[in-house]
């Protein structure tokens, strides 16, 4: 038992300072749909991914196979290598990506799909922020409790009515469902990483302001080192040059905006901090190899 007289400032009356771990959790998307033919390769993206499938014959392979079951939930981290497939489907052309799909709109479609053998398949798109998006690459299976199954419930219902506006209860649900599932994962999969806190808060800094021009000489200035101090600390806790990094969580961002937004390619360029589109298109190019149009087009396979 607390007693006092007197209460803090903040009105908290306790002394004692408290931290917390910063999560920039930010969903991305969240859809229901059926799939005949589910056959992608090198599905490699800068977000999380969570799966959950109403019937069998769905797999991800990452190392090994994995069967997607009704009563489990999967985790995908950022950055994971994997393909998918259906067992037994009829696959046409040799191309590493093809898919035979759509919207699940409604109670009946559902049903009609899931009579033809389709796989009904539910998955949410997020990110977390650094450094939990940096993470061990698998794929991770979490049970369906009651309370996950709830939310899900919910969700789906709101999904098949084709709406895009999701209430706060629903999203809410969504958040739930997201933050139980990734708080069940083992703790071997959040790699140990002890970041200098002027880095963390240079970070910060960077993410904040990813649309406006940096250098290492503004960035070490916040923090009152020399630049040369500032890119030597930065290359030890992150792996990479500031300017590296700065280019990497800009192209990660366009292709967040290119896949889950129909946001015009000029104002993917100037959100992300390129000069214009075709600042975008020759950077984009050269770290992804192919174009932001063709990328967006072939929803990230390439």
């Amino acid at each position: 038992m607390l007693i006092t007289r007197e209460i803090s400032v903040t009105g908290d009356p306790s002394n004692s300072s408290q931290i917390f771990k910063n999560l920039k959790f930010n969903i991305l998307c969240c859809r229901y749909w059926w799939f005949e033919i589910w056959k992608g390769h090198r599905m490699s993206f800068p977000y999380w991914r969570l799966y959950w499938n109403r019937n069998k014959g769905a797999y991800v392979y990452y190392e090994k196979k994995t069967d997607l079951f009704p009563d489990k939930i999967y985790l995908i981290p950022p950055n994971t290598p994997f393909a998918t497939g259906i067992h037994h489907q009829q696959l046409t052309g040799e191309s590493a990506y093809f898919f035979k799909c759509g919207r699940i709109k409604s109670k009946t479609s559902e049903e009609w799909h899931l009579s033809r053998g389709n796989v009904l398949h539910f998955f949410t798109h997020f990110t977390l922020g650094f450094p939990y998006d940096y993470v061990k690459p698998g794929v991770y299976v979490v049970d369906l409790s009651q309370e996950r199954k709830n939310d899900l419930t919910g969700i789906l219902n709101m999904l098949r009515t084709g709406s895009s506006n999701f209430s706060l209860k629903e999203s809410l649900s969504i958040y739930n469902l997201v933050l139980s599932s990734i708080s069940s994962l083992p703790g071997t999969v959040w790699l140990s990483r002890k970041v200098d806190h002027r880095i963390t808060d240079a970070l910060d800094f960077m993410e904040r302001n990813i649309k406006n021009r940096m250098t290492s000489e503004t960035l070490a200035k916040n923090l009152h080192i020399s630049s040369s101090a500032f890119s030597r600390l930065f290359k030890k806790n992150i792996g990479k040059s500031p300017s590296k990094y700065l280019t990497q969580i800009r192209i990660d961002k366009a292709c967040n905006l290119l896949l889950h937004t129909n946001t015009s390619m000029d104002i993917i360029a100037e959100q992300c901090g390129f000069t214009d589109r075709y600042h975008l298109t020759k950077v984009f190019g050269k770290i992804k190899k192919t174009s932001p149009g063709l990328f967006r087009k072939r929803g990230g396979y390439y």
